[in-house]
């Protein structure tokens, strides 16, 4: 099990477009902030969205298979409720959450041109600063991220420094994302100590190239501190990795970014999960590369769209692959793989489903051969029924629109058997999702 440790908050993010919030995500309450500065209209509407660093972190751990929780304290108003569904719409356990009445923290973020943010907080007396050292975490735990604004706001940055260092203490393995908020630091230099004293309980820290500057030193004196590696993020520069023999760089992933919320958190989790098992100075070269290319891949998966939205395992496959998709085992097939055609696509796939133990098929649109959409041997032909009848769900990923354009009857036909849940139609991973917990 992967522990995330630390805040998780509501980020206000201007200018989002009309219906791109989450479904089930709630509004802002009146009573919760302040009004923008200059009155109301002086702003973009504020869309609320589920955040903070190590809540992003516990996410992502979820949406990429991992056996993840998070440990934390949350409000119980509107915020905290929407803050632990989101947890467990992504399979984070919530057994080491601390409650408490207090209200959310909020965090008015503000997106540059290159979508890069910047963040205001309201976080006096809020439940997540009021953290308390929890008793001992489950035998299974095997690595704790601790970051971001957890590791300033007092009395609860005492108990995650507690956490921090008793955990080390018995030989799990630690992730450190200082992830420094300036707004936040009322004492800069006193937050640089404490961020050295903090090295010898880590194992991996990962920083960026702002907090790098913030902080100031070097990779080789992090590593001298404790830390047996310190990975640097350097945004379209993509990622480097520093341990005592080595340094490995990965380019960036090219992506059209809409905002860099969550990318880092995103990258905390890949890490964790790519790991493994493996001890941090276990790895070589190349193992290095390949998990910091893993982490690049769903770093732009999260860059890609509005808000912290990283990406499900599915959606970094590079071959076809049975992977947990918000619980339900499914055979995920990869983009740019061959085309499945008609009848007999749809047995091979379900034959590949059932000997995986998957009970769902992923295939994104642009694998479906235009044999599937025929009327004389596609879909209309008995392809949803040859599915259900072997107990197997077909969902289709991408735009589908423009297959079904030139046939009424097919588009109705789909669209009929999209409803019923036979074929489940989705423009994207996060809203296949969705669709899966609302499918009996």
């Amino acid at each position: 099990m992967i522990v995330a440790a630390g805040e998780s908050l509501i980020d206000l993010v201007p200018g989002a477009p009309p219906g791109s919030p989450r479904e089930g995500e709630p509004g802002p309450e009146p009573s919760s902030g302040p009004e923008p500065p200059g009155g109301p209209g002086a702003l973009p509407a504020l869309v609320p969205r589920r955040g903070g660093g190590p809540y992003n972190t516990a996410v992502a751990l979820g949406r990429l298979g991992a056996d993840a929780a998070f440990c934390s304290r949350v409000s119980t108003d509107t915020f905290g409720e929407a803050l632990l569904a989101g947890l467990r719409e992504a399979g984070v356990a919530t057994g080491l959450v601390q409650r408490g009445p207090e209200p959310t923290t909020l965090a008015v973020a503000s997106v540059g041109a290159d979508g890069s943010a910047g963040y205001s907080f309201y976080a006096e007396g809020t439940a997540d600063r009021l953290f308390e050292l929890p008793g001992e975490l489950p035998e299974a735990v095997r690595a704790v991220a601790f970051g971001t604004c957890s590791l300033v706001l007092e009395p609860g940055a005492s108990a995650y420094d507690a956490l921090l260092r008793r955990e080390a203490g018995r030989g799990v393995l630690t992730l450190l994302d200082p992830n420094v908020r300036p707004g936040l630091v009322a004492d800069a230099d006193g937050h640089r100590e404490r961020f050295v004293e903090r090295l010898p309980y880590v194992s991996l820290l990962k920083l960026s190239e702002e907090d790098a500057r913030w902080l100031g030193g070097s990779p080789e004196e992090w590593l001298a501190k404790g830390p047996s590696a310190v990975v640097l993020t350097r945004g379209a520069g993509g990622l480097t990795v520093f341990t005592g023999g080595l340094t490995v760089s990965v380019p960036a992933v090219p992506v059209a970014v809409a905002d860099t919320i969550g990318a880092g958190d995103t990258v905390n989790a890949a890490l964790l999960h790519g790991l493994g098992s493996r001890p941090v100075a276990a790895l070589d070269a190349a193992a290095w590369a390949d998990l910091l290319s893993f982490a690049a891949r769903a770093a732009a998966v999260t860059c890609s769209r509005p808000g912290a939205e990283p990406p499900y395992a599915a959606e970094l496959v590079t071959a076809d692959a049975v992977l947990p998709l918000h619980g339900v085992p499914a055979l995920v097939c990869a983009p740019g793989g061959p085309p499945l055609a008609g009848r007999q696509g749809a047995l091979d796939l379900i034959g590949r489903a059932t000997a995986g133990g998957a009970g769902l098929v992923v295939v994104p649109v642009d694998r479906l051969g235009e044999d599937f959409f025929s009327l004389r041997t596609g879909v209309a032909a008995g392809i949803a029924g040859t599915f259900t009848d072997q107990g197997v769900r077909l969902a289709i990923v991408g735009d589908v629109s423009s297959r079904l354009a030139a046939s009424t009857s097919l588009r109705d036909f789909v669209e009929a058997a999209d409803h019923e849940g036979r074929i489940v139609c989705a423009g994207s991973f996060p809203t296949l999702a969705a669709r899966l917990t609302r499918l009996p």
